[in-house]
């Protein structure tokens, strides 16, 4: 592919992500777990099926903008955008690690095409 041709894609995506990300935060916010994650779902049912080169790119905006969130980074918002903006994500199952006690960063989300992370948790959920 082109310079150009995968700028314009990753400027798309931008705009794509950038227009998404306020309601996925919300849901994030405010929806339990599951319930973000079908809402996510339903909406990227009717996304478009990237190519796996595409989703790359995807992968690499959504990364980009999350780490400008004013609450910093964020695994489930990440994953809940890839579920809402890419159809073959949006048929992936989401995968929860976690960890007893209420301490800060105590588990991870992540798409199970990511593949198992290579951290341990007391507790690992797919939905």
């Amino acid at each position: 592919m082109s310079g150009m041709k995968r700028a314009g894609r990753l400027l798309l995506e931008t705009f794509r992500v950038t227009a998404v990300l306020p309601k996925v935060e919300l849901m994030r916010c405010r929806l339990g777990t599951g319930r973000a994650i079908d809402r996510s779902r339903e909406r990227g049912r009717h996304s478009p099926l990237r190519t796996p080169e595409a989703r790359t790119d995807l992968q690499r905006v959504i990364r980009m903008l999350d780490r400008l969130m004013p609450s910093g980074p964020n695994c489930f918002r990440r994953v809940l955008l890839e579920v809402a903006l890419d159809r073959a994500a949006a048929a992936e199952r989401v995968m929860l690690g976690l960890n007893s006690g209420l301490v800060r960063r105590s588990g991870h989300a992540w798409l199970e095409a990511a593949g198992p992370t290579p951290e341990r948790y007391d507790t690992q959920l797919s939905v």
